[in-house]
């Protein structure tokens, strides 16, 4: 695990961030990410969060699946957050997914795919609503 400067962590006692990295598993924070309360990483091959990332409470980012469906393998596949990105409460970001940078996720939203960079995304699976413009 790597953490660049300014990872912030909010945590309270009822509600705690947790965070566990699998043997040989890559998980990296950029510089001033934002980890709101009851944030869960599981990382079993590699998480990337980029710089400037804002996490909201509760989000879940997960690399794996964690077994298979019917005897089948596990599946497992790289997240990557790209720098400036927000994710709003209740998030869930599933392996294999890049948010490209400067992406807006709705809160609640199920992260099943890879969205463009400059985008808003939301929705049980997260589609592109809009696409951001310079000021937003």
């Amino acid at each position: 695990m790597r953490a660049g400067d300014g990872l912030t962590i909010r945590s309270q006692k009822h509600n705690m961030v947790e965070i566990s990295c699998g043997s040989g598993a890559k998980l990296h924070f950029g510089r001033n990410v934002f980890l709101n309360q009851g944030v869960r990483i599981a990382c079993t091959t590699e998480v990337n969060i980029g710089d400037n990332a804002l996490i909201g409470d509760e989000t879940v980012i997960l690399d794996s699946d964690y077994h298979g469906v019917s005897g089948g393998e596990t599946k497992s596949a790289s997240v990557r957050i790209e720098r400036d990105v927000w994710l709003g409460t209740r998030v869930i970001v599933l392996r294999g997914v890049t948010i490209g940078e400067g992406c807006v996720v709705g809160a609640g939203s199920v992260v099943t795919r890879s969205l463009p960079p400059r985008s808003f995304a939301a929705g049980v699976p997260a589609r592109v609503i809009r696409k951001l413009d310079e000021q937003q």
